[in-house]
């Protein structure tokens, strides 16, 4: 049996299912954001915030060197002598599985593998035989990911030579703007994506998928997993693809970041004349996932007979916060990271004593793509002892929000 509230787990992507939530730490101390989690702050407890008119802002790295084309595309380009004589690049596309419809679900992760299937300087069976012709190993130096909100391709190049980097350009560029997508290659990947999804359809998988959609039943988050489904991946063909690619793969939604043994103002250079050419149109808007906060208390209950644990959570879903780029919002991350941490480690010490019911536990708050924050305590148990763990679980929750913590 297994019951559960929400799942922070693994997201379809190049792999199937990589990892696309970033677990930025957070229960703030006294406060915790566990409160979140009950609906209201502990007693006693007032509400934080950034002192009105505080704009200090997070000091840059001086070491890096960023900036933007005319057509809109941005960069960032940092000198790194070790290793020395090897530079890396990214291409960061933003734009992912959200970025889909209810009919092309699955679009985006199978775009990023069209990456490899053709483009102007490089025909279809030619890219990777290239690199490797340089030492590069495919999946390793050369590879892609696609989340939710983002597609990412990555290269690191043997060596700093000039040709060797504008080759590494060219092919960031052809992925860019000038992927083939020819009719019979689409088919060819057809099968691979299927075989993919299948791959990573167990259990756990089932369970995730059928909580995901239900824990912002509002939204479209629960059903733009990345991997999409079988129906779509079905029946996509050329005109979505182009469609898709014509829209969100334009150099104002682009960002190329580049690290190595290099000189920045030759790499931007070269950048500009790879990338500088593109048409420039404005930034599209990104849809909106429909995120609302959690209101009252419900439950989500999902069994599947394959499953040999069970887990129970307490969760919260609250639209994302803006990124973290003032002092003020950095010391309230840290303070919560703390809260997240001094938790955890509590759990862990009743666990080495057996002293609650779970075989493991914890806490954590992820912001998810840019499109939610989900404040979560969860436990595993055998599958017989779930309402012992959830109330064990429960009790540390509220001992946390009711007293807090020691210095010790």
């Amino acid at each position: 049996m297994h019951v559960q509230g929400m799942v922070t787990g693994e997201i379809g992507e190049r792999a199937g299912r990589r990892r696309a939530t970033l677990r930025t730490s957070a229960l703030g101390l006294a406060a915790l954001l566990l409160g979140a989690c009950a609906g209201s702050p502990p007693p006693g407890a007032t509400a934080t915030s950034a002192p009105a008119g505080a704009t200090e802002l997070l000091p840059i790295d001086p070491a890096l060197v960023s900036g933007r084309l005319d057509n809109g595309l941005a960069y960032i380009v940092r000198r790194s002598p070790n290793p020395p004589g090897r530079v890396a690049m990214w291409l960061h596309v933003a734009a992912g599985s959200l970025n889909e419809t209810e009919e092309t679900r699955g679009l985006a992760h199978y775009l990023e593998h069209m990456a490899f299937n053709g483009s102007a300087n490089f025909p279809p069976g030619s890219l990777i035989p290239y690199f490797q012709s340089l030492g590069l190993s495919f999946g390793r130096d050369q590879n892609a990911f696609t989340g939710l909100d983002r597609t990412v391709y990555t290269l690191a190049l043997p060596d700093t030579r000039a040709e060797t980097v504008d080759r590494g350009f060219l092919y960031l560029a052809d992925i860019a703007f000038r992927m083939s997508l020819l009719p019979r290659e689409i088919e060819a990947e057809r099968q691979i994506i299927l075989e993919e999804k299948r791959a990573y359809a167990g259990a756990r998988q089932r369970v995730r998928d059928e909580v995901l959609g239900r824990l912002a039943p509002e939204s479209t988050l629960g059903r733009r997993l990345p991997i999409g489904t079988e129906a779509a991946i079905r029946a996509v063909g050329p005109a979505e693809f182009r469609d898709y690619y014509a829209r969100w793969y334009v150099a104002s939604n682009m960002t190329v970041v580049t690290v190595g043994d290099v000189e920045p103002a030759d790499v931007v250079g070269r950048i500009a004349r790879h990338f500088g050419d593109a048409r420039s149109v404005p930034r599209p808007r990104p849809p909106h996932a429909g995120v609302a906060a959690t209101a009252g208390t419900r439950a989500v209950v999902v069994t599947d007979p394959e499953l040999t644990q069970a887990e129970v959570e307490l969760t919260r879903v609250e639209p994302a916060r803006p990124p973290v780029t003032t002092v003020p919002a950095y010391r309230r991350q840290l303070a919560e990271y703390l809260g997240t941490w001094m938790f955890n480690r509590r759990l862990d010490a009743e666990l080495a004593v057996g002293g609650v019911a779970f075989l493991k536990g914890g806490a954590s708050v992820t912001e998810w793509a840019h499109a939610a924050r989900i404040v979560t305590v969860q436990a595993t148990a055998a599958p017989a002892r779930w309402r012992e763990a959830l109330a064990d679980l429960s009790t540390a929750l509220e001992r946390a929000r009711q007293h807090g913590f020691q210095t010790s």
